[in-house]
């Protein structure tokens, strides 16, 4: 219960990174919204994840490890898919100028509107659990 109510958290701090960064996820503008689908990619992540990793192994070893991500996506696809209220927008992006260099405008849309966006919310969920990561005692 404990470990669900933790990756619950870290999953709402991730969700609100992410809309952030990409301005593609849609709650419906309800607090309810973003905890109900960080619940539901936390019980994702304890239940069903391990079991895939499982069964889908041989592709994953196949695949350096690159399988793990489609595995994510499928998650948050599952989690737009039984919510209405949370909808994944395509990804638009305009062009950026840093420090000379130049990276050009892109757009993702249907499945690499999911893909960019979970590795997204992993990205952050990683860098908060790392932050919050209890120091070992000697």
């Amino acid at each position: 219960m404990k470990k669900i109510f933790r990756l619950t958290l870290l999953f709402s701090f991730s969700l609100v990174c992410v809309n952030l960064v990409w301005h593609n996820l849609n709650f419906q503008l309800t607090p309810w919204t973003y905890i109900k689908t960080a619940f539901v990619l936390a019980l994702f992540e304890i239940i069903l994840k391990p079991i895939l990793k499982v069964i889908l192994f041989p592709i994953n070893l196949l695949t350096l490890g690159l399988f793990r991500a489609v595995i994510d996506t499928v998650g948050l696809y599952l989690t737009a898919f039984i919510f209405s209220d949370f909808h994944v927008a395509n990804i638009h992006s305009s062009t950026w100028n840093l420090f000379g260099l130049t990276i050009p405008q892109f757009n993702f849309s249907g499945f690499w509107s999911f893909l960019v966006t979970s590795l997204t919310i992993g990205f952050f969920l990683n860098l908060f659990t790392i932050i919050l990561k209890k120091p070992h005692k000697k």
